[in-house]
């Protein structure tokens, strides 16, 4: 049986929301930055698929979170508040996977974290999944 476009959406709203935890306990427990940083970037992603699979709206098999953002604003405006930050998470999941990014720091991963979880917020309460 076929799950329908909600059904989906919440899968994928539940996954980042773990993925969001992972990143928290992480954060919490001195683990790799790198391993923080992948699961925030995955976070985001699944949010992003979210949005676009509560529309019934194809989305491509990327990590790219600029073209993902650009699919989902039309339908979600309040998106676009995170135009200038989730972009440059990408890295995250794709070249910090395999390279090391000198740049990101604690402080940073912490900051990248606590967007995220603001976009899950926000996610979550357009989509009426927040209890």
């Amino acid at each position: 049986m076929r799950s329908g476009p909600a059904d989906l959406a919440r899968r994928l709203f539940r996954k980042a929301g773990n993925d969001l935890l992972a990143a928290e306990i992480g954060l919490a427990h001195g683990a790799p930055l790198d391993t923080v940083c992948f699961h925030v970037q995955q976070a985001a992603e699944k949010l992003l698929k979210a949005c676009l699979a509560a529309k019934d709206a194809e989305y491509p098999f990327t990590h790219e979170l600029r073209q993902l953002l650009e699919l989902a604003i039309p339908d979600s405006p309040f998106l676009q508040e995170f135009q200038s930050t989730l972009p440059e998470y990408t890295e995250f999941a794709v070249r910090f996977r395999y390279d090391e990014l000198p740049w990101i720091t604690g402080e940073g991963a912490r900051a990248a974290f606590a967007v995220v979880a603001r976009l899950r917020d926000e996610v979550g309460a357009a989509l009426g999944f927040l209890e």
